[in-house]
């Protein structure tokens, strides 16, 4: 029988997600030895799960690291952070769309060189409140998370397109040859965005950021504050609006979701990108192709890099897409064309540019600022005041306060000078 001993970080780990672990390492062939656990990142650096590195050590001085990723149990805080969704999503992608979409490429022969990567998984428990995803830790294979307050270059941001557009690909080559199963897979995902502020509470908090992101725009020019007038407030509506006309169109695909610097592991040589992962599906739902793009280019890159890189990107994103498409007997022309592309840019910009200025008020934050609302207690009316209170610009330092004015000016500007509002 096999027998581990836990160290370190494991207190608020249950009995299945223990159970998970110890059979992932059982049908890795180890049978005794210590596991250590330890937390990963800090605060800010995810706002929804508690991530853990598994560090299998044997007997024999073998090792073996995995990442868990742990949902919250309290259940007020599940409700407020629609746990379930988000974990569902994930586990839908990490369980199913995932492994699928590579035995897509496997069977095509894809070479390693053309394929896009996924974390391996390990397994899943779906059982709540004790949702628990089990991946590969890629920092074995030399990728790593880049600093989250440095905007992208032009390289990374070259890398990820690169992928964006192999992985979409793979999603329609899905869907082209075996609609009924993306059908199943899309059916089991759900748009946060068009979720998210049903709830009275969830609408005034977008209300309160929205205020507050006004008033640090008070001295700039109008056209600026007429994009941010409005800009939380309407996500909602807006999400609902694009599901109702994305739901079952030619040009969905199943989204990535969520693109952003901390959902991207890098592998670096002689400190220069070589190679990436995506790492974070909870944000996972259909959608159009053209919102995973600019949610990547909104949020992880500057204004600058955007003005000089930003139609070499979306050229690039269509090469990579037609090309990966052809290994699978497929033509962009006639599954995604460039002008329907381009429409899709400018039809889903302003949703875009919505949650860039909504994420820029977290994104710039230090740790020592960031929402960490995994910790946080009470029922659902003091959680969604306190989220609120932690959000308040007012306690922000005027350094911080400039960062996230400038973030939001460049991506208006970005907007503006390509007409996509």
């Amino acid at each position: 029988m096999a027998q581990f001993t836990f160290e370190g970080d494991f207190e608020i780990l249950a009995d299945p997600q223990i159970k998970l672990v110890e059979s992932a390492l059982q049908k890795k062939g180890f049978t005794n030895g210590k596991i250590v656990v330890e937390p990963v990142g800090q605060k800010g650096d995810n706002y929804i799960a508690h991530v853990k590195r598994f560090i299998y050590e044997a007997e024999d001085g073998t090792t073996f690291n995995m990442i868990g990723k742990v949902a919250p149990v309290a259940e007020q805080l599940r409700l407020m952070m629609n746990t379930m969704v988000l974990f569902n999503n994930e586990i839908v992608m990490y369980n199913l769309v995932l492994p699928k979409l590579n035995d897509i490429q496997n069977s095509a022969g894809v070479t390693d060189d053309e394929k896009v990567r996924f974390p391996a998984c390990y397994g899943v428990v779906t059982e709540e409140p004790y949702e628990f995803i089990l991946i590969e830790d890629l920092k074995e294979a030399g990728f790593e998370m880049l600093d989250k307050m440095k905007p992208l270059t032009n390289e990374s941001v070259r890398l990820i397109v690169k992928d964006l557009a192999k992985y979409h690909s793979l999603s329609y080559v899905l869907k082209n040859s075996e609609p009924e199963i993306y059908e199943s897979y899309s059916n089991k995902l759900s748009n946060l965005w068009a979720i998210v502020g049903a709830e009275p509470e969830a609408q005034q908090f977008f209300e309160s950021g929205e205020n507050d992101l006004f008033k640090m725009m008070h001295d700039v020019s109008d056209q600026y504050k007429n994009v941010v007038r409005g800009s939380l407030t309407q996500i909602t509506p807006i999400a609902k609006k694009i599901q109702s006309y994305e739901k079952g169109s030619k040009y969905s695909v199943i989204q990535q979701g969520d693109c952003w610097n901390n959902n991207i592991l890098f592998r670096l040589e002689e400190g220069k990108p070589v190679d990436d992962v995506m790492i974070d599906y909870q944000l996972s739902s259909e959608g159009n192709p053209a919102a995973d793009l600019l949610y990547l280019i909104f949020n992880c890159t500057d204004h600058a890099t955007r003005l000089e890189h930003y139609q070499e990107w979306i050229d690039y994103y269509n090469e990579t897409l037609d090309h990966s498409l052809n290994l699978h007997g497929l033509k962009a022309n006639h599954i995604f064309p460039k002008d329907q592309l381009d429409a899709d840019l400018k039809r889903y910009g302003k949703q875009m540019v919505n949650l860039g200025v909504l994420l820029s008020s977290m994104l710039e934050r230090e740790s020592k600022d960031a929402l960490d609302m995994r910790v946080m207690t009470g029922d659902k009316e003091k959680l969604w005041e306190n989220t609120m209170a932690q959000m308040n610009a007012s306690l922000l330092d005027i350094s911080t306060i400039v960062k996230i004015r400038q973030r939001i000016m460049g991506i208006i500007d970005t907007a503006l000078e390509f007409g996509l509002i």
